[in-house]
């Protein structure tokens, strides 16, 4: 497996260095804060929106449960880094780098686990939202595979985790709905939905 994760690695991170534009064009996608802060806008803009009452409410548990799977998400993350430890591509191979040398454990993906789990939280309630943050998350973490930041397998474990998060918050988690219905009446009292 692994001798394959490196080689679909070098087979995408080879590609770096050879088109100056599909380099920019990764350099800003690889960014820890451009892409997050794009899919952070996309829930601000998914809890306001709702052509009813009804289709918005829906929208508002989409982004409230997409918050707690994300917290889920980091916490699963979080302990798998002290579990165990896995080196950057760098560090052991040549690399085209197209990005700063990040020190934490590449696997799973952080960025990925980020991006697949509001994404997937999105998409159990509302496809269209969904399939937006899905592509953003996918150009996330092939971004990272390209810049040389991250391995294959990292970011395909961390669309996993996020994806598990998700789908256990949206669909198993209910007892959460009690908590979440009170945020969300606190938000409309507030005015803010």
């Amino acid at each position: 497996m692994a001798s394959l994760d490196y080689a679909l690695f070098r087979w995408i991170n080879g590609f770096a260095g050879r088109y100056l534009l599909v380099d920019r064009v990764a350099q800003l996608l690889v960014n820890d804060y451009f892409l997050t802060t794009v899919m952070s806008l996309v829930l601000l803009a998914l809890w306001f929106s709702g052509a009813t009452v009804a289709e918005r409410e829906k929208n508002q548990w989409a982004v409230l449960r997409a918050v707690i799977s994300l917290l889920l998400a980091n916490a699963i993350l979080k302990m798998c880094n002290l579990v165990y430890f896995r080196p950057r591509p760098f560090t052991y191979h040549e690399v085209n780098l197209l990005f700063y040398h990040p020190s934490d454990s590449s696997l799973p993906s952080n960025p990925a686990t980020v991006g697949f789990t509001l994404a997937m939280a999105v998409w159990l309630h509302n496809r269209r939202a969904g399939n937006l943050l899905l592509t953003l998350a996918t150009l996330f973490a092939v971004s990272r595979v390209y810049c040389g930041v991250h391995y294959p397998l990292d970011v395909i474990v961390g669309a996993g985790l996020g994806t598990l998060s998700a789908y256990l918050v949206v669909r198993k988690m209910r007892f959460l709905d009690p908590l979440l219905g009170r945020v969300l009446t606190l938000a409309r009292y507030a005015c803010l939905a």
